[in-house]
């Protein structure tokens, strides 16, 4: 049976919370909003973001410390941007959000606006990141080794100019999510590959080579682990964690999370170390995650979601980019609220 692309159902997740009203409540930050002199706490001078702001499908854009710039324009869905090492290029996956099995990966140079397709397939190509000298892209495929299309994620490696394509996973299991470490040897993803459970995800590591597969974490219950990311030193990944009471798919049920949301939640983020030793960072009541660290490996970025909770039902959400320090302490808003906060999703920095 067909199952979702955990990252694929990340992004469902996000955009059912986005669309249960249909409409954004105007809210004051809770936080620092005075956005220019916290960046200049953090060397990373941009991020890339999708948004719905503009466009139903959603579209990429860039948020440096001069503002926002809108990096696409089309009625095609883009998603899961990652922002490559040198800061001069976007990977991101593509296609008609009514049609995952034409979802392909893309590179966007920022510099002088040409779009390269990497991927031209039927099959749900997606999660894309960079190795550290931004010569390849990692990324999640459902493919078989025909290359027809698949009911689970394995894990490949391809150049940035589409040639090279390498498979570095062969589980009947959902191998997913990749992410280079920064020193080039290692990549971290999620898998089911022990729990044998769809919505059962946890986080291992392997060779970069795909050789030597490790599990870092260990779940229990519905808990389900996500979107790995490394510290510059590459020591330590942080990720996502759900900790709800039934399992975590259940949210692309518009019904279910309007009127389960205390069991579809919380989402917090964690770290560990490649020894398995595992830190919980945010303990938030609604959605915390895809976290990111900073250039320096003294913050870390995450996307805050809270609920609009009305009459005790779900109805909208704001969705903010929170900098912490590597502890959990320190929380700051990065960015005041403006046009995107109702829609914001995947992004890099």
């Amino acid at each position: 049976m067909f199952r979702y692309p955990g990252n694929l159902c990340m992004i469902m997740m996000i955009a059912v919370i986005v669309s249960v009203t249909g409409c954004f409540q105007e809210t004051t930050p809770s936080v620092n909003d005075n956005n220019g002199d916290i960046w200049k706490d953090v060397p990373n001078e941009k991020i890339v973001f999708m948004s719905k702001a503009d466009s139903s499908s959603g579209e990429l854009y860039l948020q440096d410390r001069n503002g926002i710039t809108r990096l696409t324009n089309n009625d095609r869905h883009e998603n899961n941007p990652a922002l490559s090492p040198d800061g001069k290029k976007v990977a991101f996956h593509a296609g008609d959000i009514n049609d995952l099995l034409s979802w392909d990966i893309y590179v966007l140079d920022l510099e002088t606006g040409e779009e390269t397709r990497l991927t031209d397939n039927r099959v749900i190509d997606g999660h894309p990141d960079w190795s550290p000298d931004c010569t390849k892209l990692v990324f999640g495929s459902f493919r078989d080794a025909q290359g027809n299309p698949s009911g689970a994620a394995d894990i490949y490696v391809i150049n940035i100019d589409g040639t090279g394509l390498k498979r570095l996973t062969d589980s009947p299991y959902e191998d997913n999510d990749p992410e280079w470490s920064p020193d080039g040897t290692k990549i971290a993803f999620k898998s089911t590959r022990d729990t044998l459970q769809s919505a059962r995800e946890e986080i291992y590591v392997m060779d970069s080579d795909g050789s030597n597969i490790r599990k870092l974490t260990t779940t229990s219950g519905s808990q389900s682990d996500h979107d790995p990311s490394w510290s510059p030193d590459s020591s330590e990944i942080v990720f996502t964690r759900y900790e709800g009471s039934r399992p975590w798919t259940d949210i692309v049920n518009t019904n279910i999370l309007i009127e389960n949301w205390k069991e579809l939640t919380p989402w917090n983020v964690y770290k560990v170390d490649l020894g398995g030793n595992t830190e919980k960072l945010t303990n938030l009541g609604h959605m915390s995650g895809l976290p990111v660290f900073s250039g320096d490996g003294k913050n870390i970025l995450y996307l805050k979601i809270d609920l609009i909770i009305i009459d005790g039902k779900a109805a909208g959400a704001t969705h903010r980019l929170i900098l912490i320090k590597p502890d959990g302490t320190g929380e700051k808003q990065l960015i005041s609220d403006n046009v995107h906060t109702p829609t914001l999703e995947y992004y890099d920095w």
